[in-house]
């Protein structure tokens, strides 16, 4: 954030259920919530920089508002409609489930220790980074205490409508993710005309955490392109 607010007005935005956020209580949309904000900020033609889920997010706010956005940076990013496998749906629900029974210190625990995960969490070589990536997953006390179902979600999903959007796009992957985030990297470049797609090496789910001065100079020459 530091590195980008040097050039830019840098709005960091919490999602409803994470960070400082409130948790949700009923039925929410996180589109309509960064429209919400933007409208209060009055906001216009905006860079959006999402991470994981903050990656899907972004691309449905360009398919539902594309005059509100300049451009968008998806790192490792998710994409809603997807067709996820079925292992990768039942580990989350795994954990939601852990979460209501045991409680969200045991569910965290258990994200932590499940090999399954291991991709989002730097290597044990990468000290810093890593003990960085569970500082921050331990002290989400939001972590899983609220029904994801409550979300509403776009439709037809984004999965299906990649190809409407015409705005410049940086996909940054990394060769250490989740094999299924890099497909869905591989997916988005494909469907998105005139995307551009850059690989970080040696890096997991947060390469911005891993290598934060390679990431922020690849952010900031597609900025300035």
């Amino acid at each position: 954030m530091d590195s980008l607010a040097s050039k830019y007005k840098v709005i960091c935005f919490d999602k409803r259920g994470h960070g400082k956020s409130d948790i949700p209580i009923d039925t929410f949309s996180h589109l309509e919530d960064l429209k919400s904000l933007m409208d209060a900020l009055a906001l216009r033609k905006i860079t959006l920089i999402g991470s994981s889920a903050g990656g899907a997010l972004a691309i449905d706010f360009a398919l539902q508002y594309p005059a509100m956005v300049k451009d968008i940076v998806l790192v490792c990013p998710a994409l809603n409609g997807y067709p996820y496998p079925s292992n990768f749906i039942s580990e989350m629900v795994n954990i939601y489930v852990t979460g209501q029974s045991e409680g969200p210190e045991t569910a965290i625990q258990k994200y932590i220790s499940n090999p399954f995960y291991e991709y989002c969490f730097p290597s044990p070589n990468k000290a810093d980074a890593r003990d960085k990536v569970i500082e921050i997953v331990k002290e989400s006390t939001n972590f899983i205490r609220w029904n994801p179902m409550w979300e509403t979600e776009l439709k037809p999903s984004s999965y299906e409508r990649l190809g409407e959007i015409q705005l410049p796009v940086l996909i940054i992957s990394a060769d250490k993710d989740s094999e299924i985030i890099l497909k869905i990297g591989e997916y988005i470049h494909e469907k998105i005309n005139h995307s551009k797609k850059v690989t970080m090496k040696d890096c997991g789910h947060f390469p911005n955490v891993e290598n934060p001065v390679d990431f922020n100079h690849i952010v900031l020459n597609f900025l300035n392109y």
